[in-house]
């Protein structure tokens, strides 16, 4: 069966995301760990966010060019269901990321965490649930063929 254009999307996103997150956080963490200057993190998300704006517009436009993107009812219902998934992620990772900072706030046992690193982990927490909303879109299509 012919993957619709909603698949396709979500199979390229789902690549360009881990490539550009792959290269981001490890950076992003080093450098929030080290300074508490942002511009250097800065220049760093502003570089990713330019590099996947960039490729997710050629590949959606390779992809619309070669075949109708009209949704239909299973995609709708597909959407759904991964938004869902997606939303249960990030609420599961911004808990975690409240808990560490109240538990080091309250004790001395947990490092505490500079505000560049809260930054980035909530921006790794955003990633995370897009990531889980695109594999559960895949997931979805593969299971239901």
């Amino acid at each position: 069966m012919d993957m619709s254009f909603q698949e396709k999307s979500a199979w390229g996103s789902l690549i360009i995301l881990a490539l550009v997150s792959y290269w981001f956080f490890p950076t992003a963490l080093d450098i929030a760990g080290k300074t508490t200057n942002p511009a250097e993190l800065y220049v760093l998300m502003i570089g990713c966010v330019v590099t996947l704006i960039i490729f997710e517009v050629i590949y959606h436009t390779i992809i619309a060019a070669t075949g109708h993107t009209d949704k239909d009812e299973r995609d709708r219902l597909f959407g759904m269901q991964a938004e869902r998934n997606a939303a249960f992620a990030l609420w599961t990772g911004l808990f975690w990321i409240v808990g560490h900072i109240l538990i080091s706030a309250a004790t001395e046992e947990v490092a505490p965490v500079s505000k560049l690193e809260i930054a980035v982990w909530i921006l790794f927490a955003l990633s995370a649930s897009e990531f889980v909303k695109l594999a559960s879109q895949i997931w979805y299509y593969r299971a239901n063929i």
